[in-house]
């Protein structure tokens, strides 16, 4: 009967810890996405901000 009860254990407590990790992983994952979705936003929104004053500079010349 003690053999039963190791099977078990290490069952349920598997599934426990293989579900812990995949949760884990998906918002590592997540978080990633997310940071580089806003550097790549910041990034967008400077590039835009200095082509804007560039061009405000072109027509403050003329």
């Amino acid at each position: 009967m003690g053999n039963i009860a190791w099977i078990e254990l290490v069952f349920f407590y598997g599934i426990a810890m293989g579900f812990g990790i995949w949760q884990w992983s998906k918002m590592r994952r997540e978080l990633r996405e997310s940071r580089e979705a806003r550097a790549a936003k910041e990034a967008e929104d400077a590039a835009a901000k200095a082509a804007n004053e560039d061009s405000q500079d072109i027509n403050d010349s003329a």
